[in-house]
């Protein structure tokens, strides 16, 4: 029974360098698939209930590759949300209510508000930068529309870009 262990080992090692460029879950299931092997290739050498652990490691080994448990380990970090993207960049994810450039609006009086009669770019830049983040916040306190919580600060960061760019031309 010591042997497992170091038949384990072997066939761990046995994997080929190639499988570095895996993903950790593909490595494994590679693993089990060796074991598997080595199993068949050793039957007439090994003891039944060395042969009936090993075959139990590659299932077990199989099992969890299939229900993600090893999906996180080795991959690539997340990248940021649009959410993260700005407060690294601005410090604030409502930026905007710190910029001179939309002064006047608010999230009770987007809507109707204007600088001017006429519809104008200030106007429009700031119109849809408010309504872009009323849509985040609406959108961030459900959480079966994260897709949609997830483009609106993409969508208010854009406005609001345009709508200080604007202002700052004048």
């Amino acid at each position: 029974m010591r042997r497992l262990p170091l038949l384990a080992l072997i066939a761990a090692l046995s994997v080929p360098a190639g499988a570095m460029a895996q993903s950790t879950a593909q490595q494994m299931l590679d693993t089990a698939r060796q074991i598997r092997a080595d199993v068949e290739k050793l039957k007439d050498s090994l003891p039944a209930d060395a042969r009936a652990a090993m075959l139990k490691q590659a299932d077990d080994i199989e099992r969890s590759a299939a229900s993600g448990d090893y999906a996180g380990v080795g991959a690539a970090p997340k990248p940021p949300t649009n959410a993260e993207r700005i407060l690294a960049e601005r410090g604030r994810l409502d930026w905007l209510f710190a910029e001179a450039a939309c002064t006047g609006y608010t999230q009770d009086n987007y809507q109707t508000f204007r600088y001017s009669p006429s519809i104008n770019e200030r106007d429009s830049h700031c119109r849809n930068a408010h309504g872009h983040w009323a849509t985040y916040v609406r959108y961030a306190r459900d959480p079966a529309a994260a897709e949609g919580a997830e483009q609106a600060p993409f969508y208010y960061d854009a406005a609001t870009r345009r709508a200080v760019d604007h202002y700052g031309r004048r």
